[in-house]
């Protein structure tokens, strides 16, 4: 009885938006609201891994800012991907040093998609790089990996924010989404011309990259709408694309702020109320719906010993 409520978190995908959610995870730590439970899609899974290996959110900022991520994208001609994720996997692996989830500080859980079975996977044991690497292999850009004779992907393909396998753990639920974003009403009536412009096309990758950002960011607002956490923080990035991790800085501030604008939400979402805990631990024990039945949950059951023992 009156025992802690045990917070989730969910990282949302992203590629370098993911930065954000260092941010949250520093306002977080600093206002020491504690994380029970930790999930993780895409880049959320990497930054996800990192935090429930080592919680120290610091430290990760420090990381974030100066690696050169981009040179972790090892570019390979494209039959199965553009890029191999070779690179990437080396790294979690000594970063994490080939950490079982069963020994992180935080219990993580990760999210890909079986492509072949249509399938999401939610990794809680084994090696946890290989199933980052398998989290992120966003489809088209990674190559795929294999598992478990599966065939793995993003797992932001159905899932882009990973709220529902924190349900049967978490009392609540906190989602990140760094995929939020403010799209345009629709251009009616535009004119189909042979008048040629200055408009540059971009390159293939640029222009994938750019896609898959409003598709992921459409995704999560539909993803949220489905399975509706207690708390979302929405995280506005939409002026960074999906490998811009040079843009890092700015991405972990507006994680911040984004979260400060949050804090008394999250407060008071979190605040311990041992009484109020209490009248819930009652309905839930005797299966009622109101504290305010339990004078007529008392005389159904005097009734029913009554009738028993035939009084």
């Amino acid at each position: 009885m009156f025992k802690a409520k045990k917070i989730g978190l969910a990282l949302s995908g992203g590629g370098a938006k993911g930065m954000a959610h260092i941010g949250v995870l520093k306002v977080l730590e600093k206002n020491k609201i504690p994380i029970d439970f930790i999930s993780g899609t895409s880049i959320g899974a990497v930054i996800a891994a990192l935090y429930s290996y080592e919680p120290n959110a610091k430290k990760l900022e420090k990381e974030a800012v100066s690696n050169e991520w981009k040179n972790l994208l090892d570019y390979t001609f494209p039959s199965k991907g553009f890029i191999k994720g070779e690179r990437i996997e080396q790294f979690l692996k000594e970063r994490l040093k080939g950490v079982d989830f069963k020994h992180l500080k935080i219990p993580l859980f990760i999210t890909a998609f079986d492509i072949d079975k249509k399938q999401e996977i939610v990794f809680q044991r084994g090696d946890v790089a290989k199933a980052v690497r398998a989290s992120i292999s966003i489809p088209g850009v990674f190559v795929p990996i294999e598992n478990n004779n599966r065939i793995l992907v993003d797992g932001g393909v159905l899932d882009p924010i990973p709220t529902e396998v924190l349900r049967k753990k978490a009392d609540i639920i906190i989602a990140v989404n760094v995929d939020s974003m403010k799209l345009r009403k629709p251009k009616m009536n535009e004119e189909a011309t042979l008048k040629k412009s200055s408009k540059k096309i971009p390159g293939i990758l640029k222009t994938i990259f750019q896609s898959l950002t409003v598709i992921g960011a459409e995704a999560s607002r539909v993803d949220l709408y489905n399975d509706i956490p207690d708390l979302i923080i929405n995280v506005n990035l939409g002026d960074i694309d999906l490998f811009d991790f040079e843009k890092a800085k700015y991405a972990i501030k507006k994680g911040v702020s984004a979260t400060q604008k949050s804090l008394k939400e999250i407060k008071a979402l979190t605040k311990k109320t041992p009484f109020k805990d209490f009248l819930e631990e009652i309905e839930r024990d005797l299966k009622i719906r109101s504290v305010t039945e339990i004078p007529q949950f008392v005389k159904d059951v005097r009734k029913k010993v009554s009738k028993t023992l035939g009084n």
